[in-house]
């Protein structure tokens, strides 16, 4: 069998990450997120053939179009019953007064109650309270007035909604494929070969991370004003790995 060996230095280059759509009529696709490791391909070739394994990697950035704002409802006291019923009407008011401003989506996470160790032995109480939506104003100023009644603020984080992460995570895809597309020719030309086919192909497009403010502000006894928000770029990546099959021109 002959085979045409692949300059290390070429290969060491190619060694990217990045993600999918279809190179070639020979590729096998498979799309969606991917955490475990690609699945084990043959490496038999014609006689005259190369198989070139290669990575690339497309990243686009988007402005988010969602803030999430995450308060939080807690009460200290010496009867376990007292600072829940307390907890609960903070939290049953804040989604009232959720309700009332358009476009902000209100709900509900983790609720949890504990007795303090000495020397207070005093019982806490807490439960989360999630406001999402797309136009901050609006949303910072319900914050600011929840603090007022008590509530802290936890954390604020920029969001991508579902359809821009979708369409920004094909973009990315689409990028990565041109690349590995544009390097695979290179090295093909670089040997003298050309392009006869893409043997496998596998793509990772996880979910973009998120920018974060992570605080704690506690309420003051006077009006609070409202957070201040300022969004910054979420960064969407896709990773895409191929068996390029080479042969002589």
């Amino acid at each position: 069998m002959l085979r045409c060996p692949t300059p290390r230095s070429a290969l060491a280059a190619l060694a990217v990450l990045a993600p999918l759509a279809a190179l070639a009529p020979t590729a096998q696709a498979q799309t969606g997120t991917q955490t475990g490791t690609p699945p084990a391909a043959t490496t038999t070739t014609a006689p005259g053939e190369t198989l070139l394994r290669l990575s690339e990697a497309g990243e686009v950035s988007r402005a988010p179009n969602e803030l999430r704002l995450d308060l939080r409802a807690e009460a200290r006291g010496t009867e376990a019953a007292a600072v829940q019923a307390q907890v609960n009407r903070a939290v049953q008011g804040a989604l009232e007064r959720a309700k009332a401003v358009s476009g902000v989506r209100a709900s509900t996470t983790g609720y949890w109650t504990n007795r303090e160790g000495p020397p207070n032995r005093a019982w806490v109480a807490s439960q989360r309270i999630a406001l999402r939506g797309s136009d901050p104003a609006p949303l910072l100023e319900l914050a600011g007035a929840l603090q007022s009644q008590g509530l802290a603020l936890d954390n604020m984080s920029w969001t991508l909604s579902r359809e821009e992460t979708q369409a920004a995570r094909q973009q990315a895809g689409k990028l990565a494929i041109d690349q590995l597309r544009a390097r695979a020719a290179a090295v093909a030309e670089q040997l003298g070969m050309e392009v006869a086919g893409i043997r496998q192909i596998s793509l990772d497009a996880p979910e973009p991370p998120m920018p974060r403010m992570a605080m704690a502000m506690r309420a003051e006894a006077r009006p609070a004003p409202p957070p201040a928000a300022a969004p910054e770029d979420v960064t969407v990546t896709a990773n895409v790995t191929a068996e390029v099959v080479l042969r002589a021109k």
